[in-house]
């Protein structure tokens, strides 16, 4: 039942534009002249975005001993690119915390995981000394938006898809190209493009299932295929493909991952994830 890009483009205008105050944070973050004061006063115009990055702020993750209580302490302490993956949390929670039937996934499941890869890029980028630690940790939370769309596809043909994907030797996200004619990722990389959102975020979520095949930050977008492999590893919020997407052998090469450095990062994220404030 290949499907038309037309189908598919319709329902991406479907999906809930980000949050303006959340885009006009992201846009003053591009600009060099953009001061603490600048930024401290865009946030607070929206109550809502001001409470979401609090609460992060304050969650294990970030590790600071005593609580942060004022977005220019936030701001102050964690620095912009910080606030930029927060503002990008805050905006993108409401739209990830519904249920995704197709994918058999529950109310909230999918926020927890891409909360999880998220963590699990930053935290990869820092054991790895990899530069783009923020980055890596918002594109894993935006990776699976395509799964809001492609989801009504697979309520009609999941029970023939596990049937299939257990006979071929194709992955899930193969096999939805195949038999859908997209998959989510690809779908996803569509939806960040409408939300104008950088390339490299874009890339990030279109091939996080085939990182050998972006066009431009391959090291970037293997960051981000490993994290939601690891993510999926923790059984927090996956679907009924959790386990049929494995990680690809030659991104752990490329980025020169060890068993050790496995064993590390899944145990940081053990310790994040007994938090409550990392899923709020």
């Amino acid at each position: 039942m290949p499907i038309k890009l037309e189908q598919i483009l319709k329902r991406v205008q479907d999906i809930p534009p980000l949050p303006s105050s959340a885009l006009r944070v992201l846009d003053m973050l591009k600009q060099p002249e953009t001061s603490a004061k600048d930024l401290e006063y865009a946030i607070g115009q929206d109550p809502a975005l001001t409470a979401g990055i609090l609460r992060q702020a304050n969650s294990a993750f970030y590790g600071y001993a005593r609580r942060i209580s004022s977005l220019q302490e936030a701001i102050v302490l964690l620095g912009f690119q910080v606030i930029q993956s927060l503002a990008m949390t805050a905006a993108i929670a409401p739209v990830l915390k519904t249920p995704i039937v197709g994918y058999e996934v529950e109310q909230d499941g999918l926020w927890k995981h891409s909360i999880l890869t998220g963590i699990a890029a930053k935290s990869m980028c820092k054991r790895l000394r990899i530069p783009y630690a923020d980055t890596a940790f918002t594109a894993g939370l935006l990776h699976d938006i395509g799964k809001l769309i492609i989801s009504i596809y697979l309520q009609q043909i999941g029970d023939y898809m596990l049937e299939r994907v257990n006979l071929s030797q194709l992955s899930y996200a193969e096999l939805e190209e195949k038999v859908i004619g997209f998959n989510h990722a690809t779908v996803g990389g569509y939806t960040a493009t409408g939300w104008n959102l950088p390339d490299d975020l874009v890339e990030c979520i279109a091939y996080h299932h085939a990182p050998e095949d972006a066009p431009g930050n391959i090291p970037l977008v293997s960051v981000v295929h490993i994290a939601d492999g690891l993510a999926n590893m923790l059984g927090i919020g996956g679907g009924v493909d959790s386990f049929l997407n494995p990680i690809q052998q030659s991104a752990l090469d490329r980025l020169g991952i060890t068993d050790s450095d496995f064993e590390h990062i899944i145990a940081e994220l053990g310790e994040y994830i007994q938090d409550p404030a990392i899923f709020s």
